[in-house]
């Protein structure tokens, strides 16, 4: 019999296709459901997610104190919104927070679930039905070796290259704690490919404010984290191309997209570029 997860559990997991269902209907409309008192509280706990999702210390506990309806809203606006902004930085700090966020409650699921029921070997059955729905095929700690490949791509620990596992007739063997460290990364992936959205103008302007604050937050923590940006500290080609631009050169295309990119990389916002470009 097919396993139908709990609204609790879906809460905790809301990227499933099972928890998106019950809140097409809300975002049906979403510009009305925006302008309402339910949307402000639903845009309010979506931004509570995203500064989470920025700070480098998360605080996470088992319980979640939303409705299950609620927190897959908050889910969906929140990504609704980091699309507005559409900061690549950002995106990946969110789909990055998500993955460790259902990494968390997997791992701890016996504390917070009271409906476990354990399945496959070690692994609950909501285990089982989130690495079937993410298409990981784990049994008897064995993975096949293209399955592998594909998914420990992006990983840089030493530990995930082939040359350094135990491979026989085809398959990589995993242990337990691999399993939950895999299915997050292949979360964090497949929750990343998917960002941005394509979101309406008129839903971008309503979120306006909301996403400005956010913006601020996110400079403000990263001028906390790596400091001011030190023009001496930049690579010598950098340096190079910030000499020529004060000098009044006209910079290439190439260096200026160069530049540019390098800047936004390392956090500085649009208003320090674009100062940077007036010393020309």
């Amino acid at each position: 019999m097919e396993f139908v997860p709990s609204g609790k559990e879906l809460s905790h997991f809301p990227f499933l296709k099972k928890a998106q269902d019950p809140i097409r209907s809300r975002f049906a409309s979403l510009g009305k459901l925006l302008g309402t008192p339910k949307g402000e509280i639903l845009v309010s706990e979506a931004v509570t997610r995203i500064r989470e999702a920025v700070t480098p210390k998360k605080t996470r506990v088992p319980e979640v104190l939303a409705s299950p309806e609620d927190e897959i809203a908050a889910y969906a606006l929140a990504r609704i919104i980091v699309s507005c902004i559409n900061d690549k930085q950002l995106i990946d700090r969110l789909t990055r927070y998500e993955a460790e966020r259902a990494y968390y409650f997997l791992v701890n699921e016996e504390e917070w679930n009271s409906s476990y029921v354990q399945g496959d070997g070690e692994y609950s059955r909501l285990w089982g039905a989130i690495a079937d729905e993410l298409n990981i095929r784990i049994a008897q700690d064995r993975m096949p070796v293209p399955d592998y490949v594909e998914l420990v791509a992006p990983l840089h620990d030493d530990r995930y290259r082939l040359v350094n596992r135990h491979v026989v007739q085809g398959f990589v063997t995993v242990n337990k704690n691999e399993r939950y460290e895999l299915l997050r990364e292949r979360i964090r992936v497949l929750l990343r490919r998917d960002l941005p959205h394509r979101v309406p103008k008129d839903i971008c302007e309503q979120l306006a404010p909301h996403a400005a604050d956010i913006k601020k937050v996110y400079q403000e923590q990263m001028l906390r984290q790596f400091g001011r940006v030190e023009e001496s500290a930049f690579p010598p080609c950098m340096q190079a191309l910030i000499t020529a631009l004060s000098a009044g050169t006209n910079l290439t295309h190439a260096g200026r997209f160069s530049l540019t990119a390098f800047l936004h990389n390392i956090g500085m916002d649009t208003t320090g570029i674009a100062e940077l470009y007036a010393r020309s």
